[in-house]
């Protein structure tokens, strides 16, 4: 597996992930999947660097097949989730972008070398992710790559679920 920054040259494959009905179930507008035009707007700034969230894409046999993407917390995130200033607090989305890959290992495996990276590269003390309550297989994922449920947070609609430094170092 590898992951790599993701190119302007991806976006027409997230067109397409993001207007498949399994991955806009959790992640996006079932009812209004986005237009080319509106992930380019919405992405290309991020894949130029001129906003924090640092978009990736995963691939399994040289063939792209899930998103990634990280960041470091925002100051009201820091508040509203008890953190510390003083600590290195990253957030991750992703989401599998080829249907026929769900339940097969991928999504952990992509998880943990994600984890991995982040722990390193940015020396962040944690890690957090938001999963819908209402997506266990997600839930599960996280739970194998060492995440923790926190709290319920957006009106009780998502778990605030964490990894710290030292959790993910048992992990290794």
């Amino acid at each position: 597996m590898k992951i790599r920054r993701m190119s302007h040259g991806d976006l027409e494959l997230m067109t397409k992930w993001l207007n498949t009905k399994e991955v806009l179930e959790f992640f996006g507008d079932p009812a209004a999947p986005p237009s080319a035009g509106q992930l380019r707007e919405k992405y290309g700034p991020r894949i130029d660097g001129s906003v924090a969230v640092e978009p990736y894409i995963a691939e399994t046999a040289g063939k792209p097949f899930a998103f990634m993407q990280c960041c470091r917390l925002t100051d009201e995130d820091y508040k509203s989730y008890g953190y510390s200033m003083e600590e290195t607090i990253y957030g991750i989305d992703q989401f599998i972008g080829e249907p026929e890959l769900f339940g097969k290992g991928y999504g952990t495996q992509m998880v943990t070398e994600f984890l991995s990276f982040i722990f390193k590269e940015k020396e962040a003390d944690a890690v957090t992710v938001d999963p819908e309550l209402t997506n266990p297989r997600a839930i599960r994922c996280y739970e194998k790559c060492g995440f923790q449920k926190v709290k319920q947070i957006d009106g009780e609609r998502k778990w605030l679920m964490e990894i710290n430094r030292g959790r993910w170092a048992e992990t290794l």
